[in-house]
C-alpha cells in the first residue's frame, strides 16, 4: 500500500480541487495508483489569514471529504503545508501538524535564498519545540528560484525532506538534484502534490518508475516506508 503525504484534495480550501467532485475523482485516481493512505495537506499563508480561521475552512472541507474516502476505503490525515514566515514564531504550530503525529509540512518561500534567509530559517527549524518536526516540501521546486548550494544549506538542519512524485518526468531540470539527494540519503518521502486531474493530477507511478530504474526498487519502497511511518506518527 502506497502513501502519499503531500496533497491539495481537500475540496474549496486552496488553489486545489475546487469542489467535493474534482476530489472523489483525484480520490479514486489514487486509489488506481495503489495509493491507500492520504495525507492532506492544504496550504497555509499566515499572512492571508489566521491560524483560527484556517482550521475553521479546514474542518467544513473536511466533513464533506471524509464520507468519501471512507466509502471508498482510503486512509486520510489531515496537516497543512505551512508557508515559512518569521510570524509562525508567534502562533501555536503544534495545530498544524499532520494528525495524531508532530510532523508538520513546511514550505519556502519562492525566492532567492540568501545567507541571511538560510540563517533565519534554520534558527526557525531548530527552535521549533520537541513535540514539531518539519518535513520540508518539494525541495527540488526551489530550484526555480535559487541555486542547488543554498538548498543544500537550508537542508542543514534537523528535518525530513520531501520530493515531489511529477517532478521525476524523463527530461525535468530538477531530476538531476533529486537523484543526488536519493543517492545520498537526503530525500526521505515522497508526495504527488496533486492540485487538480489534468495539469497536476496523482502521479505517484512516475515517481516509482523512474527511481526503480535509475536508482533501485529498493529506493522506492524505503521512501514509502518513510511514509509509512510519518502517517502513523513515528519516528524514522
Amino acid at each position: 500500500m502506497l502513501v502519499d503525504t503531500h496533497c491539495h484534495i481537500l475540496p474549496g480550501i486552496d488553489d486545489g480541487s475546487p469542489n467535493i467532485a474534482t476530489s472523489t475523482k483525484m480520490l479514486e485516481m489514487e486509489k488506481k495508483l495503489g495509493i491507500g493512505k492520504i495525507i492532506l495537506t492544504p496550504h497555509f499563508y499566515l499572512s492571508e489569514q489566521s491560524l483560527d480561521r484556517f482550521l475553521e475552512k479546514r474542518e467544513g472541507a473536511i466533513e464533506q471529504f471524509a464520507p468519501v474516502a471512507s466509502r471508498l476505503g482510503l486512509e486520510v490525515k489531515y496537516g497543512a503545508e505551512v508557508l515559512y514566515t518569521k510570524s509562525l514564531a508567534d502562533i501555536d504550530l503544534t495545530r498544524l501538524c499532520i494528525t495524531d503525529t508532530d510532523y508538520m509540512l513546511v514550505e519556502l518561500p519562492y525566492q532567492r535564498l540568501t545567507s541571511n534567509f538560510i540563517n533565519e530559517f534554520r534558527s526557525f527549524i531548530n527552535g521549533l519545540s520537541p513535540d514539531i518536526h518539519p518535513i520540508l516540501a518539494h525541495a527540488e521546486r526551489y530550484l526555480n528560484y535559487t541555486d542547488e548550494d543554498s538548498i543544500y544549506e537550508v537542508m542543514d538542519s534537523d528535518m525530513l525532506v520531501q520530493l515531489n512524485s511529477g517532478d521525476f518526468k524523463m527530461f525535468s531540470k530538477h531530476t538531476k538534484f533529486m537523484y543526488d539527494l536519493l543517492r545520498r540519503d537526503l530525500a526521505h518521502l515522497l508526495g504527488t502534490d496533486c492540485h487538480n486531474t489534468t495539469s497536476r493530477p496523482p502521479n505517484i507511478d512516475i515517481a516509482e518508475k523512474a527511481i526503480s530504474k535509475k536508482i533501485s526498487p529498493k529506493c522506492f519502497s524505503r521512501l514509502n516506508r518513510n511514509a509509512q511511518r510519518v502517517f502513523e506518527g513515528k519516528p524514522l
